[in-house]
């Protein structure tokens, strides 16, 4: 299209964001979410496309109004009575804040009056609490651990600081807490599965074990801590190493027993024991 001589255009340009949400009512509610301005006058390569900190911006609240949204169509399925189907008015409202990979969420829960027909709500039935069960969601947890089993936990903290939005910073003892957490579990998982007991085998186990302190700096308020380690050598098997700190949910025993079975080892079968007087393998 032509311009007329000493026309100039309009330097600025400007990118909307929105958001349409359309609940289980079938009413869409339209939210903004960001704005993008560019300049062509003296554009460089640093303005194409979005920079990193926009894109934290818009995701974290992308998420933040899709979990506000999805607690209050669950919360509207549980305004109404279990028991008379009738609608419960609203007492107040709380917060519950759930960490999730694009920033932490602050959700607006309602609280409900006691039903007119004396009814009251069964625990664990509603559909916020099974939506909001956890403080943190699995794919956070799942990244936080492989980050966290791949890299030192103060690097994958900063990573994750990097990359994805956060109202605060990562936490290299958060990093840390997550991976115990789903060690824990694969271990409880490990020790249960009926495959421990196709590959036990009648071959002599023997279990070279030792135990060692670990002692805070002086000054700290800090407890010294055991660690059990070791190795288990079944015959005919590569040696499997072990290491673990006693707490109050895991013994030393456990840690190793868990090993020991791991190699094939069925209880009630013999060991030989090389220890220095251990007394990891007595209960």
């Amino acid at each position: 299209m032509p311009f007329l001589k000493g026309h100039s255009l309009a330097s600025q340009l400007k990118m909307i964001i929105s958001v349409e949400l359309v609940g289980i009512d079938g009413v869409s509610q339209r939210f903004e979410i960001s704005k993008v301005d560019r300049s062509l006058d003296g554009a460089r390569l640093n303005d194409f496309g979005l920079s990193l900190e926009e894109a934290k911006e818009i995701q974290r609240r992308l998420q933040q109004e899709l979990t506000q949204f999805q607690t209050d169509q669950a919360a509207q399925r549980d305004r109404k009575c279990q028991d008379c189907n009738r609608r419960r008015s609203v007492h107040d409202s709380r917060y519950r804040t759930i960490h999730s990979l694009f920033g932490s969420c602050h959700v607006r829960v309602p609280r409900w009056c006691s039903c007119a027909c004396g009814s009251t709500a069964r625990l664990g039935t509603g559909s916020v609490e099974t939506l909001l069960n956890g403080r943190a969601t699995p794919e956070l947890e799942r990244i936080q651990t492989e980050l966290g089993s791949r890299l030192s936990f103060r690097e994958a903290a900063r990573v994750l600081d990097v990359f994805v939005p956060a109202t605060r910073p990562h936490n290299h003892r958060t990093v840390s807490n997550r991976l115990g957490e789903v060690a824990d579990q694969i271990e409880k998982w490990d020790v249960a599965g009926p495959y421990r007991i196709s590959r036990a085998g009648k071959s002599p186990v023997s279990v070279f074990i030792d135990g060692a302190y670990i002692r805070a700096v002086p000054g700290y308020q800090s407890r010294h801590f055991e660690i059990a380690m070791g190795r288990v050598v079944p015959q005919g098997r590569a040696p499997r190493q072990f290491a673990g700190a006693p707490n109050i949910a895991t013994g030393k025993h456990d840690i190793v027993r868990a090993a020991m079975r791991a190699q094939g080892w069925l209880p009630g079968r013999d060991v030989t024991v090389f220890s220095d007087g251990e007394v990891g393998l007595y209960r």
